[in-house]
């Protein structure tokens, strides 16, 4: 196995040679973190990813050590030493740390690293026939401010990641406490209806994400109209067409759910256009 290699604090270091202390991020899940995608070396929507972690940060009350360009500076030496400078490529960011002592202002110290994979995990097969979903039995605390914030905390979303697979599906999909549709296991959710492009608001517990972000702003140049709006399971089986986004996945047409067809059951019009769309704008940054 050819050797791996991260950046801890913008350093490269072997990734068998790695040590993390026995900080906030180990023993309480005090961080955050940040999954990007390279398209042959070219890393989309990095000022994005930083600002969002930059507001978890300051959420958290966390030191954010490193600036725009040392961040840069550390995606690119990691994907050029494990090989992956002309490669579709995961870089994930992590930000941990002690939390803040309670009487200080200021925002604690903490760590930050670099690490990045070959991109294999959504194959195209699965757009070309739909991902798969079911109703979670995990359910997303909408008041929580956690629900807003991409920490290392995520074992509701890993639990529900593993249901999804105990039920030979692709997804999970969250409802909050009201029962309404908050997000998926690894991914944000839109429904179709008409020329309308739903997705549930950041208040029924959505994770903010940048490709939700990103497919929000691209709906108009298509004829869309995009709002965030509280969405039911029913709503979700009667829409028109249904997808997924997140930044590893792009835009992932969503047809079943719990077993049953949605829509026609085929990938719909609208992902399959948003997709290119979206492929078209995080290759270029146009």
């Amino acid at each position: 196995m050819p050797e791996r290699w991260l950046a801890i604090g913008g350093e490269l270091v072997p990734e068998e040679e790695a040590r993390v202390p026995a900080t906030g991020g180990v023993l309480y899940g005090y961080g955050l973190f940040e999954t990007m995608r390279a398209y042959a070396g070219r890393t989309a929507q990095v000022e994005a990813h930083e600002a969002r972690l930059r507001d978890g940060a300051r959420a958290l009350g966390l030191a954010v050590p490193f600036d725009a360009a040392a961040l840069r500076h550390a995606i690119d030496t990691v994907l050029h030493r494990n090989g992956l400078a002309d490669a579709a490529a995961a870089v994930r960011l992590t930000l941990e740390g002690a939390p803040p002592a309670a009487a200080e202002d200021a925002p604690a110290p903490a760590r930050w690293f670099v690490t990045a994979r070959a991109l294999t995990q959504y194959p195209e097969s699965l757009y070309e026939r739909g991902a798969s979903a079911i109703g979670s039995a995990i359910h997303r605390n909408e008041t929580s401010p956690l629900s807003r914030l991409k920490t290392l905390n995520y074992l509701d979303n890993l639990l529900a990641r593993r249901e999804a697979r105990r039920h030979g599906v692709d997804e999970a999909i969250l409802l909050n406490t009201q029962g309404m549709v908050a997000e998926g296991s690894a991914s944000n959710i839109f429904i179709v209806r008409g020329r309308q492009l739903c997705t549930p608001p950041i208040e029924a517990g959505a994770l903010p994400g940048i490709a939700r972000a990103a497919v929000l702003a691209l709906a108009p140049s298509l004829g869309l109209d995009p709002i965030e709006a509280p969405v039911t399971l029913p709503d979700l089986r009667a829409a028109d067409e249904a997808f997924l986004t997140n930044s590893l996945m792009e835009v992932l047409p969503l047809s079943r759910l719990d077993g049953a067809p949605i829509a026609s059951g085929e990938p719909g019009a609208v992902a399959s256009r948003l997709r290119a769309e979206y492929r078209t704008q995080a290759t270029t940054g146009k």
